[in-house]
């Protein structure tokens, strides 16, 4: 579970939309509630023996069901994209205005690849971190208690044994923050850097090329292409490792549920239908971990290329006016010829 206070201050202004993508993800969760529900119940009367006449009306029921959650499921996808997109606007101009406040002599002791990289790709690359990672952080902190809520009433052990492993699923990964987010931000320096080089690389191309130092230059290139490919399989090593935690809370958390609710059913202390929902509903506490998992990395590469752009709107002006307003009051220029 990673959630970064700075990068939360940038959705000053849409964080009600960021809510209702929340809210339509965690009613999606409850027509896929709904949906397993009524697969156990369908499955219940067919080992019953039930007429074929008596499931009609589960099948049709899993059918508007389904047909539910593909629309709320697009329109948390709208929703999500669009707040993304206002946000990455306000950043746009939030960087724009800081960078005509550093003027011109910000870029003497700085290169401007690096500022380039922050505007232009460090702004894209955060368009997953709001649209998908954030609203999807939430529907998986939040649906484990959903489904809790309602298994409640059916067997209590069973959906506190669920409630409990989905949310180990959720938090365990955040043991490796520090290493995911060390792997990020040292992918994010060689990337910088390579991309720093190669502006520079051509933009002085004639120059390069007249001095002979063409070939010097692409084998510099070379070493940062390389630095930059051995940092990104380091972050993809260790998003592998945090994938592994969340399936592994997944595949132990279900294998417990069942093996308590076989414990129960034996016992008599829960039906075998109970069993069957329990089992069924229980894959839909486990989906948005699986869900927030497949965004994990490019959220993980959205905090790094943050922290550029925390670099840019932190920077201070080289030449600054404040306090120089008496001075230049009556100053004038004049040319002449």
């Amino acid at each position: 579970m990673y959630l970064d206070r700075k990068l939360w201050e940038f959705t000053e202004g849409a964080r009600g939309r960021i809510a209702g993508a929340v809210v339509v993800g965690v009613l999606a969760g409850y027509t896929g509630i709904a949906r397993l529900a009524l697969h156990g119940w369908l499955l219940a009367k067919v080992l019953g023996g039930a007429p074929l006449g008596e499931l009609l009306t589960p099948v049709l029921a899993i059918a508007a069901v389904m047909v539910l959650r593909g629309v709320l499921e697009y329109q948390r996808n709208m929703v999500a994209h669009e707040t993304a997109a206002r946000v990455q606007l306000a950043l746009r101009r939030r960087l724009y205005d800081k960078l005509i406040a550093l003027g011109p002599a910000h870029f003497v002791s700085s290169r401007t690849g690096d500022a380039l990289l922050s505007v232009v790709e460090g702004v894209e690359q955060l368009e997953v971190y709001f649209g998908a990672y954030l609203p999807q952080l939430f529907v998986a902190a939040i649906t484990p208690f959903v489904v809790f809520a309602l298994l409640a009433f059916f067997d209590l052990p069973l959906a506190a044994t669920l409630l409990g492993f989905a949310w180990f699923t959720l938090i365990a990964p955040s043991a490796f923050y520090r290493l995911d987010s060390a792997s990020s931000l040292r992918r994010r320096d060689a990337y910088k850097s390579f991309a720093a080089e190669f502006l520079d690389a051509v933009q002085g191309l004639a120059t390069l090329k007249a001095f002979g130092q063409g070939a010097a230059r692409g084998r510099l290139l070379a070493s940062k292409a390389h630095e930059v490919f051995r940092t990104t399989m380091w972050v993809l090593a260790t998003n592998a490792l945090t994938r592994g935690i969340t399936d592994t809370g997944i595949a132990v958390g279900a294998a417990a549920t069942l093996a308590l609710g076989a414990v129960r059913v034996h016992a008599g202390e829960t039906p075998l239908e109970v069993l069957l929902m329990v089992l069924m509903v229980g894959v839909e506490a486990f989906r948005p971990q699986r869900d927030l998992r497949t965004v994990l990395h490019d959220g993980m590469v959205g905090l790094s290329a943050a922290q550029g752009i925390f670099e840019l709107l932190e920077a201070r002006p080289v030449v600054s006016w404040e306090g120089r307003a008496d001075r230049v009051a009556d100053a004038s220029v004049g040319f002449d010829h």
